[in-house]
């Protein structure tokens, strides 16, 4: 009867023992639980804004983006790469529209620091890329061996399209205005290998245009050099020619003015056609296959 008591004891004490360590386990889990929970609700709502919304948080941010570009950047302006500075706040390469005035304040702030910095390194020259949508600028950048000696030795780069000749204006009086000599690079791709550029450039980095887009901004480009030409007799101008991805040769400005920007019904034609090609072909994911056929 004494050893039953004996026993019946150790077996409460032992109980008195598990119950505290059963809880504490219990609230281990949960906490566990909850923060694995509340990771999970963060995930799952990513910051994401656009449009207008996206102009004010960046500049809220102006500052702390410019200076992030600029560790990356060295004394390239590319405005594609800007925008990548947005990825936090939802920007993915084939929403770029809903991106393009946001990411403007950036690519200013960086053009003022990069002249700041250029300046304070005697160095004010610059060299504007310019051409259609995938003709083959950055690439010519990296892999012209002559066009690379000269950017290196540059203030900085201007690497950008600019389709538009009012944006292209305003940077080019910004720099003018603090003393620079200023180049413009000029590269030309025929339309079908620059549009079947963008597509493999869709495939490989999800930065997309649409046909639409592609077809409304080439010929925006038609007598750009000839303008150029007789509006900025001081701007030094080199033309490469880079049709069939060839490489980018240096010709005349007499030629490059000969170079045709109109895109004619079968021209609009063909390039459909290069697009269901990629379309028939797997190789574009369903956003990346809505983004180029804006549908």
């Amino acid at each position: 009867m004494k050893k039953d008591c004996t026993n019946a004891m150790k077996t409460v004490m032992r109980m008195m023992l598990l119950v505290p360590l059963m809880l504490c386990q219990m609230m281990v889990v949960s906490a566990a639980e909850l923060s694995n929970a509340a990771n999970e609700n963060a995930d799952s709502a990513k910051l994401v804004i656009t449009g207008r919304a996206a102009y004010q948080w960046v500049g809220e941010h102006l500052d702390s983006l410019a200076n992030s570009y600029l560790m990356k950047g060295g004394n390239i302006l590319d405005p594609d790469d800007v925008r990548e500075e947005l990825k936090s706040i939802g920007y993915n390469g084939l929403n770029v529209t809903d991106y393009i005035m946001a990411s403007r304040q950036i690519d200013s702030l960086v053009l003022i620091k990069l002249i700041d910095r250029a300046e304070a390194e005697g160095n004010r020259t610059v060299f504007f890329m310019m051409g259609p949508t995938a003709a083959g600028k950055s690439t010519a950048l990296r892999n012209n061996p002559k066009l690379k000696e000269m950017a290196s030795k540059a203030g900085l780069v201007y690497d950008g399209a600019f389709i538009s000749i009012p944006s292209f204006e305003s940077r080019l009086k910004m720099v003018q205005d603090r003393g620079f000599k200023a180049s413009i690079v000029y590269v030309h791709n025929d339309p079908e290998t620059g549009f079947t550029n963008m597509i493999n450039r869709i495939i490989r980095s999800n930065r997309a245009m649409s046909l639409y887009y592609y077809v409304y901004c080439y010929p925006l480009f038609q007598g750009r050099i000839a303008y150029l030409q007789k509006v900025h007799p001081e701007v030094t101008l080199y033309c490469l020619d880079n049709s069939h991805n060839k490489g980018g040769v240096q010709v005349s400005i007499e030629e490059a003015k000969t170079w045709d920007y109109s895109i004619s019904e079968q021209m609009e034609r063909s390039l459909n056609e290069i697009m269901q090609e990629f379309i028939n072909s797997g190789k574009l994911t369903p956003p990346q296959i809505k983004a180029l056929t804006g549908k």
